[in-house]
């Protein structure tokens, strides 16, 4: 779903390594990666021929065109925070209240999420393209975390208002299972038990 231009909402799943607490590793940042849903991607690569025109007004002689900020499964990978520049994506839970940096540590793969990506256009000299961020994320389900910061021009309270509320998570009321025994007792059911 397009909100403002070029600005997309949508539900999808944790991916890949995530680190959303604070910043480490060898880049000093944090990271996590999402599957964008087909008719998102559609949207986006159609917005996306609008502002690769734009750059290419920007850039000075020969440009090459940048891959499109997503892999051929669709997944995203949005990198921030330290050594990038790139401000914190705002994390609330589903009913607007911004996550505690307790539960930020504790965000692993599989959550269920709501997204907020801003696809914005670049021009270097030489090179145009596309970048994807995360202006904000509001979890619905979550796989064993919290915090909220800074999404540049949105503020806690336009983050929430444009995820609403929605049925799952509640910082204030967790209702915690070990996601680890449902899998588990699922694993060999793929025959029927008359």
């Amino acid at each position: 779903m397009a909100t403002a231009k070029n600005r997309y909402v949508f539900e999808t799943k944790l991916q890949g390594f995530i680190n959303v607490y604070e910043d480490s590793g060898k880049f000093n940042n944090r990271t996590f990666a999402y599957e964008i849903p087909q008719d998102v991607i559609t949207q986006i690569e159609s917005d996306r021929v609008e502002l690769l025109a734009w750059a290419r007004t920007k850039a000075t002689g020969r440009v090459q065109e940048a891959l499109e900020p997503w892999s051929e499964e669709n997944v995203a990978k949005f990198t921030y925070g330290g050594e990038t520049k790139k401000p914190e994506p705002i994390f609330v839970d589903t009913e607007g209240t911004p996550l505690d940096r307790a539960v930020l540590k504790d965000i692993r793969k599989g959550s269920t999420v709501k997204l907020i990506v801003q696809q914005k256009p670049y021009a270097l000299p030489q090179k145009i393209g596309t970048s994807l961020r995360v202006l904000g994320v509001q979890v619905i389900e979550l796989v064993t975390g919290n915090g909220a910061a800074d999404s540049g021009d949105l503020s806690v309270a336009d983050v929430a208002a444009l995820f609403g509320t929605s049925e799952g998570f509640k910082q204030g009321d967790p209702q915690v299972r070990d996601a680890r025994e449902e899998e588990a007792t699922t694993a060999g059911t793929d025959s029927y038990d008359f």
